[in-house]
Parts: C-alpha cells; sequence; structure tokens
C-alpha cells in the first residue's frame, strides 16, 4: 500500500516541465531502439527533438516554477539523451567498422557527460553561465555529424569529436546560457527546419545538419572568441 501510495504521490507533483523532460528522456530510448532497426537518420533527428525538449522544460521550469525533483529528473533524461543515445547511435552507425580506439573515444565522452551531469547538481545552478560544455550541446554535435551523411562521415573525425567534446565537458571553461530572445529565435528555427526536413526528403536533412554543426561549432569556439573581442 506504501509503495502504491507513493507512486501516486510522484505524478501527482510532477509540472509541466518535468512531462517535458520526461518527453526528452522518451526522445532518447527510442532513439536507441529504433536505431537497431536501421533508422539511422531518423534516430538522431531523434535526439534533436530532445535537445528542443530540453530547452523548452527549462524555459517553463524558469516561468512557471520547478518541481523539487525537476532538476535531478532533467539530469537523468539529458544522460540518456545525450549521454548514452548518441553512443549508441554513432557506434552503430559505423556499422562494424568500428576499432577500439574509436569505442574507448565513446566510452570517453559518455564518462565525461555523466561527470558533467554530477558536477551541475552538486553546483550553483544559478550562476549565468556553464561550467563545462553542457552535454546537451556534445549529444548535438554528435548527432548532427551523423546527420550530416556518410560522404562526410570519417571515424577518426568522430573518434576526435567524441574525445574534444569529452574534454570539454568537464573542463572549467564557462559557456554563456542562451536566454535571449534575439539568440533563441534563429537557433529555434534551425533545429526546427532540420527537425521536420526528415519527413520532406533527408537530402534536406543532411544539408540543414551542416548549417546546424555550424552554429555548434561557434558555440563551442564562443569563449575563445568572448576572449579576443
Amino acid at each position: 500500500m506504501q509503495t502504491t501510495k507513493g507512486s501516486e504521490m510522484i505524478f501527482i507533483y510532477l509540472k509541466l516541465a518535468d512531462v517535458v523532460t520526461l518527453f526528452n528522456s522518451l526522445c532518447g530510448l527510442l532513439a536507441v531502439i529504433i536505431v537497431q532497426d536501421g533508422f539511422t537518420y531518423l534516430a538522431p533527428v531523434l535526439i534533436l527533438a530532445a535537445a528542443v525538449a530540453d530547452g523548452i522544460d527549462g524555459y517553463l521550469s524558469r516561468l512557471f516554477s520547478g518541481s523539487e525533483i525537476g532538476a535531478n529528473l532533467d539530469s537523468l533524461a539529458d544522460a540518456i539523451s545525450f549521454g548514452l543515445a548518441p553512443v549508441a547511435i554513432m557506434y552503430s552507425f559505423v556499422n562494424g567498422k568500428a576499432n577500439y580506439v574509436f569505442f574507448a573515444a565513446l566510452c570517453f565522452y559518455f564518462c565525461c557527460g555523466i561527470l558533467r551531469l554530477a558536477r551541475f547538481n552538486t553546483s550553483d545552478q544559478e550562476l549565468p553561465y556553464f561550467r563545462g560544455l553542457p552535454i546537451t550541446a556534445g549529444g548535438i554535435i554528435l548527432s548532427a555529424y551523423i546527420l550530416a551523411g556518410e560522404d562526410h562521415f570519417y571515424v577518426s573525425i568522430a573518434t576526435l569529436l567524441a574525445v574534444a567534446i569529452g574534454i570539454l565537458m568537464v573542463s572549467r571553461i564557462t559557456y554563456m546560457k542562451a536566454r535571449k530572445t534575439g539568440i533563441l529565435t534563429p537557433i529555434a528555427l534551425i533545429f526546427g527546419i532540420t527537425i521536420l526536413s526528415y519527413a520532406l526528403n533527408v537530402n534536406y536533412t543532411h544539408s540543414m545538419a551542416g548549417v546546424l554543426l555550424g552554429v555548434m561549432v561557434l558555440y563551442v569556439i564562443s569563449p575563445a572568441i568572448k576572449r579576443t573581442v
């Protein structure tokens, strides 16, 4: 009886932001499942959808105030959608051509992502910046690189990406929190077009993924740009 009551309580105290966070985690779960069935490009598209949900739940949490479990729930969802899922998708994408270095790089990325989330949960979340590259950004970069298409995919580059992102996630480099409408609107538009383009023609998705990769590279190097300005 106590277990049933506890289950009822958890659903009662869920807020709208938490529901969106659960959607984020489900996108990650579905991505891991469908990539095993050959949905090579739909899986990373779901990671982009998870990233959109991750942005929306943060906005809703700030707008309406989050629940007591919101922050921890968000980190658990991010671990699935931007930690586990991109690794599973990328490993499946190489289709048996992975070497031990590539496999180690993916493991390194995953461990760094988990450490990044743990540090975030135990730090001051009201800071105006992120310490270390957010795992969401890492998952987007890996997914966008896959979505750019087989013609542009190289195991060596994917390996370097996984290692570099992993290092940046656990670093003390500060990254801005993009919350201004002038910044969010064009980024949201790029995400939306990239996701919707999959329903029209995957070639459009490849092109938009290149644009998305460019945006993410700018974000990755933004601390260096900020210092030189």
